[in-house]
């Protein structure tokens, strides 16, 4: 039993001269322990709150793409009414052409009838009428 009590402390008083001679490595070690022991309540902690921020984050995206989509439905409905707007528009425009071309048409008829016999004037007065340059041929 001497023995081992001698070995041990042998071994001991190795031992405590390595410590001794690398504390450094210990002491950080002890540190390290140390702050893991501390900080792994904290961690629960801050995973909670970011897990809340990022359920945040995830209602704000939300609410954003809620919102675009929105604003995208919208500004579908008003091309659908502009569309139509000026469809409506258009098919008036072309009624009016056409009553417009038939009451042009109608005058033009009238001042030929009545100016046949005077192409001259005939011609000056389509011009005057109707926008068109007039141009004298020189012919009488």
């Amino acid at each position: 039993m001497m023995e081992f009590w001698l070995i041990a402390k042998v071994w001991t008083s190795k031992a405590w001269a390595f410590i001794k001679k690398y504390w450094q490595i210990f002491a950080g070690a002890i540190y390290a322990i140390a702050v893991w022991v501390y900080f792994k309540g904290k961690v629960d902690n801050i995973k909670e709150v970011l897990k809340v921020e990022e359920d945040a984050h995830q209602q704000e995206l939300d609410t954003i793409n809620g919102s675009h989509a929105e604003e995208i439905a919208q500004r579908d409905e008003a091309l659908d009414k502009y569309q139509q707007i000026i469809a409506k528009i258009e098919k008036k425009y072309e009624e009016r052409k056409e009553e417009l071309s038939e009451e042009k048409r109608a005058e033009v008829n009238k001042l030929v009838s009545k100016y046949r016999e005077d192409p001259a004037t005939l011609s000056r007065l389509l011009a005057e009428r109707f926008g068109v340059t007039y141009v004298e041929s020189g012919e009488e």
